[in-house]
């Protein structure tokens, strides 16, 4: 029996057009391992933008976190991820997503391709995503939509390999890092 293929729910969509990132309502954010427990940070500050197409599988995603702004709510920490052991934010102060690809998983979960930039390194990568909702804002004649996407990547792929042995033989942090983005976009037009 042929499988039937998966479409993705037009209404389910904002309309097409050029839609930005609410940087107050936006979050991009990574999960990583440290020792024994999880360790949570973000990214304050980011900018990027969502082109829906007329088909959704033709939209496209561009998103630039600046680098220097991680946080994970631990200063000494901040600072080495900050360092060439990790970022090396002073010669690469941006972290950027450009998407080449959308395909549907169901009426409004897809997968997006596209090309993680960090260090001056691109890579291929695929982030499982999932349209949320979309509809009037706050403030009159404003539309608003929300979606999420998450992948996990090796951070080693990205020259970021510093690492340490810790006494009970296991690394001080993971190589692999999850990566989490939860936007909600304003119609630009």
């Amino acid at each position: 029996m042929a499988q039937e293929a998966m479409e993705l729910r037009r209404d389910l969509f904002p309309p097409a057009g050029t839609w930005e990132l609410d940087l107050g309502h936006t979050s991009a954010g990574f999960v990583a391992r440290h020792m024994l427990t999880k360790t949570r940070g973000r990214f304050t500050e980011l900018s990027g933008s969502v082109e829906i197409g007329e088909r959704i599988e033709d939209s496209h995603v561009s998103v630039d976190l600046q680098a220097a702004s991680i946080s994970s709510n631990q200063e000494m920490r901040d600072n080495h991820l900050r360092s060439p052991d990790f970022l090396d934010v002073e010669r690469f102060p941006v972290i950027s997503f450009r998407s080449t690809a959308l395909r549907p998983v169901n009426e409004s979960e897809f997968e997006l391709d596209g090309e993680l930039t960090i260090k001056d390194i691109t890579r291929p990568v695929t982030l499982k995503a999932e349209m949320l909702g979309w509809g009037p804002g706050m403030q009159e004649g404003q539309t608003v939509a929300s979606f999420s996407a998450k992948t996990t990547i090796d951070r080693e792929d990205w020259d970021m390999t510093w690492n340490m042995v810790v006494e009970t033989g296991g690394l001080l942090v993971s190589k692999k890092v999850d990566i989490e983005l939860d936007a909600e976009l304003h119609y630009a037009g």
